[in-house]
């Protein structure tokens, strides 16, 4: 199969080397806001369905980890630091990060251009403090660009930069949207932009969406949709007129033949439980449930996995979903990838619990151990790990669900509902054996919140272990992982051989 992949992949590369077309292709980066991934973002492309964007080439790239100091210096995605939130037109901006950021940005432009896609078909689009970014980026590069659309963002330099722009980049048109109603990055400081740009000579079209708050929505998205239409169309009637009748067909059916056995392979490697195996086998299986935390997504997760090499984790099956875009009252209503609410950071061990959207976090979690459950794994062969805010929601989930299963393990989280919720959990709940890993120089959810954690355990009946971290702050090391792949595989064993 890997060999037919590579000799399609072959076919078509052979068949469009030096194609004028494959140029002409548009490239869109997107830059995701504070706190959020590039891989959660990824679904805005299913909005733009025109046939001119049809062979675009997208890229969502995650911001990097730092401290952000209107977080209270939370270690969280973002692409440089903001001082303060919510942002103003006269509030303080971050000038050195902001173009250290810049650099990476434009080094993914580079790299696109030297593979053979035209300035002009290069088109940056962020949100927030990814629309900040792009801004940024756009009027910084040597060159002329497609075009940069800023949603929700601000102007994050002062004008003094503004003899730095280069006139090429000046002649990159600027699509700005904002909402009336945002009071994250509020409307005024999308306002500043228009003088801002008026006085560097950069055209920009405004647009205002009335009751829209800090977010986008499709009526915004579509428009951005045609607005990158139309500076793509004039070049590709061009590139059509130049391209050869032959090589059309050529490519499109060596397209085709790709997309067929990609199906096919995606098919046979990723239905569920379709190995030729015996129904011993299959109910020996491992599955593993990764939740992420606050802001995070699931495909980010996935490298974890590859900590995992024991035998025993050959036959696992994994899974790293992502939480959906939320509101969240912590990052001032903020919204991002979050599995329930959380009323405040830092959180220490009295910090107040927002149960009812947790409880609905918990539904959603049980429906996917319901179905691996269904398809044949043993419910002692169900593992459920989480970081965080995902580690909270780990700890809920195993203990209100009416199986006893194979384990929890809890990375930096806390316990998020009160103990008056201990009746609730059945008897076969609280025999799953849990494994609570904490950063002592945690300060985003406090080391007392995770040993919080034990009283209200031993309370219900629990088994944990609990391990401390020195000098560990709120993030996943390597040290963590390969306990958990320790523990994981002590109790696969054991279950392996009850079952012999």
């Amino acid at each position: 199969m890997a060999k037919l992949l590579r000799n399609c992949f072959l076919c078509i590369s052979s068949s469009c080397s030096g194609n004028s077309d494959d140029m002409a292709r548009p490239f869109i980066l997107w830059l995701h806001g504070l706190g959020d991934s590039g891989p959660a973002n990824e679904n805005i492309k299913t909005v733009f369905k025109s046939p001119e964007l049809r062979d675009a080439k997208w890229l969502f790239p995650s911001a990097p980890h730092n401290p952000v100091t209107c977080n209270n210096f939370r270690v969280m995605p973002s692409w440089f630091d903001v001082p303060e939130l919510p942002f103003r037109a006269g509030s303080r901006i971050d000038e050195t990060s902001i173009l250290e950021a810049v650099k990476d940005v434009h080094a993914i432009i580079d790299e696109e251009i030297a593979r053979g896609t035209r300035p002009e078909n290069v088109f940056i689009c962020g949100l927030s403090q990814g629309g900040a970014l792009t801004l940024a980026s756009v009027l910084l590069y040597p060159k002329t660009l497609g075009g940069g659309a800023v949603l929700s963002g601000w102007v994050p330099f002062t004008s003094s930069i503004i003899n730095q722009f280069p006139e090429e980049a000046k002649k990159t048109p600027i699509l700005w949207s904002h909402g009336t109603d945002d009071e994250l990055v509020l409307f005024e400081a999308g306002e500043a932009a228009l003088p801002f740009l008026e006085q560097a000579g950069v055209t920009c079209e405004f647009k205002a969406y009335p009751g829209l708050a800090h977010w986008m929505n499709d009526k915004e998205l579509k428009y951005i949709e045609s607005w990158i239409k139309l500076r793509m169309q004039s070049r590709r009637i061009e590139i059509d007129m130049r391209t050869s009748t032959l090589t059309k067909p050529i490519v499109l059916l060596s397209i085709a033949l790709l997309t067929t056995v990609i199906f096919f392979a995606f098919f046979f490697e990723n239905k569920p439980y379709s190995y030729p195996s015996s129904s011993d086998t299959m109910a020996r299986r491992t599955f593993i449930l990764w939740l992420h935390g606050l802001g995070d997504s699931g495909p980010a997760n996935e490298p974890i996995k590859t900590f995992f090499k024991s035998p025993e984790f050959s036959n696992t099956k994994w899974l790293f979903p992502s939480a959906p875009p939320n509101p969240v009252s912590c990052n001032h209503g903020m919204v991002m990838p979050s599995w329930f609410d959380i009323r405040e950071l830092p959180l220490t061990a009295g910090s107040p619990n927002d149960e009812s959207s947790m409880l609905e976090a918990v539904k959603n979690v049980h429906a996917i151990i319901d179905k691996e459950i269904s398809g044949g794994i043993k419910p002692e062969n169900v593992y459920i790990c989480g970081f965080s805010q995902g580690g909270a929601l780990t700890l809920a989930s195993v203990l209100l669900y009416p199986k006893t299963l194979g384990g929890g393990a809890v990375f930096s989280g806390w316990v998020p509902f009160s103990s008056s919720i201990i009746n609730q959990f059945t008897k076969d709940a609280i025999k799953t054996p849990f494994l609570w890993s904490h950063g002592i120089d945690d300060k985003t959810v406090l080391f007392e919140a995770g040993q919080a954690a034990l009283p209200f355990l031993q309370q219900a009946g629990v088994t944990c272990e609990f391990k401390a971290y020195p000098d560990l702050a709120h993030s996943v090391s390597d040290k963590e992982l390969q306990y958990l792949e320790s523990w994981l595989k002590e109790r696969m064993q054991s279950t392996s051989s009850s079952s012999s």
